[in-house]
Formats: structure tokens, sequence, C-alpha cells
């Protein structure tokens, strides 16, 4: 990993885990799929004029097409109006623990659909290790017995869907520019997503304030236009399961900014489940041994 991807990586994990704060803080003022509409229509205003300044031509081939509307509508609408919506019944940092199963997921959809990422037990071991921490940080955690069920499967249910979508983009990635996967991705989420919370939800009980809408500038600048175009970037720089673990280390940053600013209290298993953490991603990222270790 070159000194430009390792920074641009840290910084995406760092931002990454500071959004969990921004949403829940956007739930008290801005209905969950109105709010994620918003978000994706501000990012989409922001991105089109920097995709139209390269004047490029836009790739309208089928795979591309298929890729735009995968990522869109199961990672940008499904998956995240599901976090959304779970996200208001538990901790802020459960909800980034949980995404923290991304890894597993991804790389058994890997397994399957791209023969260069085979499930090798090097990388199996190195997502359980990293689960094991963030379950570690969930057994001990002070308010766990309060947490919703609904809200943890919701999350999970996300966290499965986003997977098929960063696989397919992986095997195509070629085939399409990440810039204009961003762009298209989230202008799809946004066209379907606003029509969709005037139908399900009560945009009108929007409460605006300096809050909600620093809340939701944060996420729509930090945590949308700036994270997806190193995201999508990143893609042509390490292998899908080693971006798949993008999902372990922003929990430990969230359990921080979570105990700081919500109340959300840990004790010394955030430290213990954090070092669980950085050492699967460690195995995940480190050289792997022959392929007769797949499993």
């Amino acid at each position: 990993m070159t000194p430009r991807v390792f920074a641009l990586y840290a910084i995406l994990n760092i931002v990454w885990g500071s959004t969990w704060l921004a949403l829940k803080i956007s739930l008290d003022y801005i209905p969950p799929m109105f709010g994620l509409g918003l978000r994706f229509t501000f990012s989409a205003i922001i991105l089109w004029p920097l995709l139209l300044r390269r004047k490029p031509k836009i790739n309208l081939s089928s795979t591309a097409l298929k890729v735009y509307f995968s990522f869109s509508l199961l990672s940008f609408v499904a998956a995240y109006s599901l976090t959304y919506w779970g996200a208001q019944y538990i901790y802020s940092s459960l909800a980034a623990i949980i995404w923290a199963t991304l890894p597993i997921f991804v790389s058994v959809t890997a397994h399957f659909m791209l023969p260069s990422e085979p499930l090798t037990l090097r990388r199996f071991g190195g997502g359980l290790l990293g689960l094991a921490g963030v379950s570690l940080i969930v057994a001990f955690q002070s308010g766990a017995g309060e947490t919703h069920l609904v809200g943890v499967v919701a999350i999970l249910s996300a966290v499965i869907l986003a997977s098929g979508p960063n696989v397919y983009l992986k095997k195509h990635h070629r085939e399409v520019d990440p810039l204009h996967v961003n762009v298209m991705a989230q202008s799809i989420a946004a066209v379907v997503l606003i029509p969709l919370a005037y139908i399900l939800e009560e945009p009108s009980a929007t409460v605006w304030n300096s809050t909600s809408i620093a809340a939701l500038a944060y996420l729509a600048v930090f945590g949308t236009v700036i994270t997806w175009t190193i995201y999508f970037w990143l893609y042509n720089h390490l292998s899908v399961n080693q971006i798949s673990t993008l999902g372990l280390l922003p929990p430990v940053i969230a359990a921080i900014l979570g105990w700081v600013f919500l109340g959300e209290t840990y004790g010394a298993e955030l430290f213990g489940g954090g070092a669980l953490i950085l050492f699967g991603v460690y195995l995940i990222h480190s050289r792997q041994l022959p392929e007769r270790e797949g499993i």
C-alpha cells in the first residue's frame, strides 16, 4: 500500500467513523428517508459540476448501467435506508459495529464472483477476528439491554445487501470511471428517495435549525462527497477484501464519539476490542498465503 493510498484509506476511516454521530443527531430533527434523500441530493449537486468540468463521455453501456443501478438501488437506497431507520433504535456505535461484519459477507460473495480473490483462511480469520473485536465491545456495552432487536436486524440486513454491489463494482471497476459511478449512483438514489420519503414519511415534520443543518451538511459533504469519491478511487488500488475492512475501524471512532457526545458509555472493552479489530485488518491486508489455503 503506497503512502497516498494509506493516507486516503485513513481519512476515509476517520470521516466515516464520525458520520455515525452526525447521523444520530440528524435523526432527532429529520425523518430518516427524507434526510437520506437530501443527503444524496446535495451531494449530487456538488459532484455534477466536477464531472461536467472534465467534459467526459459518460459510459452508458449495459455493464456500466448495471453497476450504477446496483450500487445505487441496493447500497445507497436499500442499505442506507435500512441503516438510517435502524439507527433510530440503537446506539450509533452499535450501528457502526454491525457494519463491521461487512468483510465477512464481502469475502464470501467475492469467493464466488471473483476468482482472483478466493476466501482464504487468512482473510476469513482476519474478518472473524475483527468481528470478535466489535462483538467484545457490544457484549460489555452498558446500554446494550436497551437496544431494539428490530434496529439490529435492519442494519444487519443492510450490510448483507451492500456486499453484492461492492463485489460487482470490483468485478467491473476497469470498465467504469470512479467519478461516474459516484455521481450516477447518488443521483439515482436522490431521485428515488425523495419521492419515497413523501409517500412513506412526513417531511413537513423536519425541524430546521443550526444543528440539523450542520449535521445534514456534514453528512452530505464529508460523509458522502469526500468519502465516496475516495472510496471509488480506492477500488483501483486495493482488493475488494481490503476495501471491505473499512467497516472495521469506524466503529472504534464511532464508539469514542458516542461516549463523548451522546453519553454512550464503555470501559476497557473498547480498547481490547479495538486491538482485535486492528489485528484483523492487518491479517486481511497482509500478504496472502498460497491459494491452496482457500476454503
